[in-house]
């Protein structure tokens, strides 16, 4: 399942629908140009042993193919080892939703599912469980399809199952084969310890949980606070940590590294922390994060706090409008920031609403 192309085949094997795209590993840019005229523009360009967002190319139209095929490609090498690339249509006003699940080789459980929309170059900024998006029935519909596609893989440990949503339709487009960045929302509103789970199974035992054990309660939200300026393009800020004050009380969780003094380099990620809170439904949730982050404070380096703080004063983040390319067209209208948003020319005219 960690390799995408032959888990999107897996996907249409059991019947869970994929973005309509190539059917596995392209060999070449001239094999991807006689697809791509099948698929229809706009499209993406993606790495067969992508994550993070990496090795993806978003083009707008055939004269564009070639370049961004072999920068893909360049990039995919890079970060993975592996050049290979497939392609799939561009869903520019989708949501990005993920389910959580646990497998140990027999069964398969789903924890629910996270609303991962809030994005910058495919990169996650805020993170939400439940989502906001979905009924009850949708959310079956959803949850049901990721155990059924993890089941028939005999899928042991934890994972991800990742869609597009877009007009009452969900579209498989990848499966994340290990624990990831926004696990904690997931942990709030279940009360699992995914984390545990996830080393039990390693060890050897099964799953301790059936279905109707786990139960969807409240309201999680996650803000990745990284050291990057967003009035300076998102430019990486490494340095050392001068005052550090993190939030706390009821429902407020924070994941960090960090201390007094801490020097953070410019070689990783930029992460510094993770802010998670939960509350007994979406409007507490926004509320208390927004007093969590008024009470977060680090020096030293600049840092994202302001960005999280203006999209919670958004109206449609509040009301849950947005969709994969809000957060680049919101940028672009935002007086605190210089973000450049015409790397992604797609990203200028999908407008506000979702």
């Amino acid at each position: 399942m960690g390799d995408k192309a032959r888990a999107r085949a897996m996907a249409q094997a059991v019947g869970v629908a994929t973005v309509p795209g190539s059917a596995g590993a392209l060999a070449d840019v001239v094999q991807a140009m006689g697809m791509a005229k099948e698929i229809g523009y706009p499209l993406m360009i993606k790495a067969v042993a992508g994550g993070g967002g990496r090795g993806i190319r978003v083009v707008e139209h055939a004269e564009a193919l070639h370049a961004a095929f072999a920068a893909a490609q360049r990039e995919a090498l890079a970060a993975f080892g592996d050049g290979h690339l497939y392609l799939e249509r561009f869903m520019p006003q989708a949501r990005h939703l993920e389910v959580q699940i646990l497998g140990d080789g027999q069964r398969v459980i789903h924890c629910y599912e996270r609303e991962c929309s809030l994005q910058r170059r495919r990169q996650k900024i805020m993170e939400e469980a439940p989502s906001p998006a979905l009924d009850d029935a949708q959310r079956h519909r959803l949850c049901q399809a990721a155990v059924r596609l993890a089941q028939s893989v005999a899928y042991r440990g934890a994972g991800t199952v990742e869609f597009l949503f877009d007009q009452d339709e969900f579209h498989f487009i990848e499966m994340n084969t290990r624990i990831q960045v926004e696990h904690p929302v997931t942990e709030m509103v279940t009360g699992l310890d995914l984390v545990r789970e996830m080393l039990l199974i390693a060890d050897g035992q099964p799953l301790r949980w059936q279905q109707q054990d786990i139960r969807l309660r409240g309201a999680a939200i996650e803000c990745r606070i990284n050291a990057e300026d967003p009035q300076r393009n998102f430019l990486p800020t490494p340095g050392s940590i001068e005052q550090l004050q993190l939030p706390g009380g009821p429902g407020v969780r924070v994941d960090s590294m960090l201390y007094p003094g801490c020097v953070i380099p410019p070689y990783y990620d930029s992460m510094l922390a993770k802010l998670t809170v939960w509350d007994e439904d979406r409007k507490r949730a926004l509320s208390r994060m927004r007093r969590a982050l008024d009470e977060l404070h680090i020096s030293g380096v600049a840092h994202t706090k302001s960005l999280h703080q203006a999209l919670l004063a958004d109206t449609d983040v509040c009301a849950a409008r947005y969709h994969t390319r809000f957060l680049e067209h919101w940028l672009a209208h935002w007086p605190g920031s210089t973000a450049d948003t015409v790397a992604d020319p797609l990203a200028r005219d999908t407008g506000r609403t979702a």
